[in-house]
């Protein structure tokens, strides 16, 4: 049984129990003691019982969410999923149950979005709480799609982009797409890019927060110098855009004004990163994956195809042509 008691000065109950030895202490944040019982009975209730069966029985979905996302991870698609699973404990959720859950949240959807809004991100959120807390990893089967060729974006494209939005006068969008194109770098991590990342003297920027693991990226002469350009014009986010929905609607703009082929920001940037380094420059899938922060080399070798990443094949891909 919990023992609850004040610290001096306060009306608020603590409380604090034993379990195999080790002892919890913790406050019900509450003044009622009747409220501060029940917390903490609940609580060591919980704690015995992971004692005895183990973290994967007591451990709820939401609370892995809230792990994963306490993490700085990605959260876009998350709040569909809690809704769905806000009942269902780790242990309980399986593969065909997520594949399930897929078609009952997105009945119209195609099998790429089942996968990239239900399976990937249910696959990550476990697996996350699994390896921080030494459980059992999931593996889901995803549905198979029908391949589709994205377009990419090319030196060309970017030139007339570039050219259109320093007209506009907005030389941080010209320097952030030829950063996406030239990095593979994800829009979220660019958004995220301050001047303390940056050393631009070295050629240099350090993308701590990724969706894989932090990486550093090397910068073109070109980019230099579009980034020194820029550098007065923003104290502390390089690009000046905290979110996808304003770098949106920048892009669009140029787009529109340039009257260019309407391309996603991932469609000049990491795909066409990969396409530019492996399609059209015969780069190994090894060497783009290290310099473009791909996990998954299979990914690279199913969208494009059928190494030592240093500074040397970034210059040679992308410095070769400056005048973007």
């Amino acid at each position: 049984m919990p023992e609850l008691y004040k610290r001096k000065g306060s009306d608020v109950w603590q409380y604090d129990f034993t379990v195999d030895g080790i002892r919890y202490r913790k406050s019900s944040k509450t003044s009622d003691k009747r409220l501060a019982e029940d917390i903490a009975i609940k609580h060591e209730d919980r704690v015995r019982r992971a004692a005895v069966h183990g973290q994967e029985a007591i451990l709820t979905f939401p609370e892995a969410v809230a792990e994963y996302l306490n993490d700085g991870k990605d959260g876009r698609f998350t709040a569909p999923l809690i809704r769905h699973f806000r009942k269902w404990k780790i242990k309980d959720i399986t593969g065909p149950e997520i594949r399930k859950a897929a078609k009952i949240l997105y009945p119209e959807a195609s099998p790429a979005t089942w996968n990239r809004q239900v399976i990937t991100p249910m696959r990550a959120i476990i697996n996350h709480v699994a390896e921080a807390k030494r459980l059992q990893k999931i593996s889901v089967k995803r549905f198979k799609e029908d391949k589709k060729r994205r377009p990419a974006g090319n030196v060309e494209w970017l030139k007339a982009f570039s050219k259109t939005a320093k007209k506009l006068d907005m030389p941080e969008t010209a320097a952030l797409a030829r950063f996406l194109f030239e990095t593979a770098t994800r829009v979220s991590e660019a958004c995220r890019l301050t001047w303390d990342d940056v050393n631009l003297q070295l050629g240099i920027a350090y993308l701590e927060k990724t969706k894989t693991t932090p990486r550093k990226v090397f910068l073109t002469r070109a980019m230099v110098i579009d980034l020194a350009n820029i550098r007065s014009r923003n104290p502390v986010l390089v690009f000046g855009a905290a979110n996808r929905s304003t770098v949106k609607k920048r892009i669009d703009k140029v787009i529109t004004e340039a009257g260019l082929v309407r391309l996603t920001s991932h469609e000049f940037g990491r795909h066409g990163f990969a396409t530019e380094m492996i399609v059209r420059n015969g780069v190994d899938v090894a060497t783009t994956a290290d310099h473009g922060g791909w996990k998954s080399r299979r990914l690279l070798m199913e969208t494009y195809v059928e190494g030592d990443a240093d500074r040397e094949v970034i210059d040679r891909v992308f410095g070769k042509k400056g005048g973007v």
